[in-house]
């Protein structure tokens, strides 16, 4: 191999050839962001939208319509997911449903949809196409090159004249430069080989010496123009563009043949170093690259952590999980604001954040159909509630209904969540039941508080009559008299409550001292008193009164029997004592005025349990 062959087939990069580079630029580099300028697709309509991509189709290079195809389906459906969201919001309030209801029989299709996809197969096909049609070309022209090579190899031996013979050569070179591209993998090696033959005819030419000069002359010339323009593009902010401008230059140079010896290697380095230039710096953007790359791929695990750590446990009711959701969805917008990440790195990452993603919605699910089904459940306790109460919305049962009703009330409000439109309308049951028995026992009450009033202004009258008795003198007589005024106040009946204790202990007082005027037994008297006592509590309708005095009369028996106790204990002292031993009578005594206590103590608890 000469020494021209091994500086000038040395690279810092392969070198691709240029349908290569379109097709890198169009998958890697070239965005959507790219291509805003020349069209925004944001501001069409659907079907302008549609429109404009077909005729793009119909006029643009297929290799260069992959941005544009990208660019168009995103907002394409993005505007359809858009549109359905809406339908489905309408579809469920149109019928009542809840979010978290899964509606049954929708359906729904964005406009255009058929059309848009339509353009999308024409594309593949007219794409598919163009790349097959572009296989068999490259594979043809390396046919043909080879074919020159072997051209090539022959003019060496030719019976020619030297001049016709390089009339040849310079033909085999038209012919190869216009042989266009070839398959990728026989790049290299097949320019290797032509290079080699190039050399050996120029080897061959040597004894023309005044030929060889003007041909290295002029391919001088044409490296030298090489080199400005490799040196021109260093400066080029565009780096895709100075990138692909110099893989062109390289494509240029390798057509050109040699330059004199003394000129090889100074033009060689010279390219070289616009070359290398070049290539550092697209090297150092793409390094640079690299480290965002990193914190963007950081980025991103770390919004796959936070989904991750989603603590499920606390996901006990349908606001805390809307919120949750709510979070979700701005991490996803989130993700999307992230910078590119390698294409390992988005592999990794997206399939970690959307088997998280997946399982949230797995589980939101399976909340949602738990959550129905506990709705269906509460629904029936709900409806058993009601129907409890409307069964006693016209009871006359005054106390046990109107408890009963609070109670049903109370469980209501305990029984849970169930689907807003039922559950709308069983409350207006109840309520209806509910409002028409206590309307009328409103009704009911203000018949009663009339009563009461009547009766009370029975008992103030009835009072004046009784403040007016005077004691006869006549013990029995005036007995029966004080306990007819107690017989006749209880059959004037109830007054109104705030009217209890002052009539009724205003009675009670007058009765006192009616018995106390009167020479009766103490006991007889005491017992009179203490019920006339208990029928005042039990008209003033004071049931904590009457509690306390039932459990005085608890302790009082309780009481009264320890001491019976004691006492026949002690009796059994006395069992060699004579009849007539004084201490024995005390002790007997004792024990039978005991038991007649109890007696009277259990006579007044059965008259307060009466009550």
């Amino acid at each position: 191999m000469s020494t021209m062959d091994t500086e000038e087939t040395k690279r810092t990069e392969p070198i691709v050839d240029k349908e290569n580079i379109e097709i890198e630029k169009t998958d890697e580099s070239l965005k959507s962001d790219e291509i805003a300028d020349a069209i925004d697709f944001t501001k069409l309509d659907t079907e302008s939208l549609i429109s404009k991509l077909q005729s793009l189709l119909d006029s643009a290079p297929i290799q260069s319509m992959k941005a544009y195809i990208d660019e168009a389906k995103k907002i394409f459906y993005d505007r359809s997911n858009e549109a359905y969201k809406k339908a489905l919001e309408a579809f469920k309030a149109e019928h009542n449903l809840s979010e978290a209801d899964e509606p049954e029989n929708f359906d729904f299709i964005y406009p255009q949809t058929e059309d848009f996809k339509k353009v999308l197969k024409n594309y593949k096909t007219l794409r598919d196409a163009y790349y097959g049609d572009l296989d068999k070309q490259m594979k043809s022209n390396l046919k043909v090159k080879l074919e020159l090579i072997e051209e090539l190899k022959g003019l060496i031996n030719a019976d020619e004249k030297i001049k016709e013979t390089f009339e040849h050569f310079k033909n085999i070179q038209e012919k190869w430069k216009s042989a266009g591209q070839v398959p990728k993998s026989e790049l290299d090696n097949l320019w290797k080989t032509y290079h080699h033959h190039v050399e050996n005819f120029f080897d061959y030419l040597r004894i023309n010496n005044d030929l060889r000069d003007i041909e290295f002359k002029r391919n001088l010339e044409k490296k030298t123009s090489l080199c400005e323009k490799a040196e021109t593009i260093v400066d080029e902010d565009n780096l895709d563009l100075s990138f692909e401008i110099l893989q062109e230059l390289h494509e240029q140079w390798k057509e050109i043949g040699p330059v004199g010896k003394i000129d090889r290697e100074p033009i060689w380095k010279r390219f070289q170093e616009a070359t290398k230039l070049i290539h550092k710096k697209r090297n150092d953007y793409y390094e640079k690259r690299k480290e965002s790359f990193e914190e963007n791929f950081q980025a991103k695990l770390a919004l796959c952590e936070t989904v991750e750590n989603v603590d499920y446990t606390l996901l006990t009711h349908h606001n805390k999980w809307q919120k949750q959701s709510e979070s979700i969805k701005q991490l996803r917008e989130d993700w999307k604001k992230i910078g590119p990440i390698s294409r390992e790195q988005n592999d990794k990452s997206w399939t970690r954040f959307i088997s998280a993603i997946k399982l949230f919605n797995s589980k939101k699910n399976d909340f949602y159909k738990q959550l129905k089904q506990n709705q269906k459940d509460n629904l029936a306790v709900k409806l058993e509630i009601v129907e409890k109460a409307e069964s006693l919305a016209k009871s006359t049962d005054w106390k046990e209904t109107s408890n009963t009703l609070k109670r049903l009330q109370s469980d209501w409000k305990k029984s849970g969540m169930a689907s807003k439109k039922e559950s709308d309308a069983l409350w207006k049951r109840l309520k209806t039941a509910c409002n028409t028995f206590f309307d009328n026992l409103k009704k009911q009450q203000s018949i009663e508080d009339e009563k009461l009033a009547s009766h009370l202004e029975a008992k103030q009258s009835f009072l004046k009559q009784v403040e007016a008795f005077k004691n006869t003198g006549d013990t029995k007589k005036d007995i029966e008299t004080i306990k007819g005024f107690i017989s006749s106040w209880k059959e004037l009946g109830k007054v109104p409550r705030k009217n209890i204790k002052s009539i009724e202990g205003s009675f009670r007082k007058l009765i006192d001292s009616f018995f106390e005027q009167l020479d009766i037994d103490k006991a007889e008297k005491r017992d009179i008193q203490f019920k006339s006592k208990i029928e005042s509590i039990v008209a003033e309708d004071d049931q904590s009164k009457l509690s306390e005095e039932l459990y005085k009369l608890q302790q009082e028996s309780k009481k009264c029997k320890e001491e019976l106790t004691l006492l026949e204990t002690n009796i059994g002292f006395f069992k060699h004592a004579k009849d007539d031993n004084p201490l024995l009578l005390d002790v007997k005594k004792n024990i039978e005025k005991q038991k007649e206590k109890l007696l009277t103590i259990k006579s007044r608890m059965a008259f307060v349990k009466s009550f």
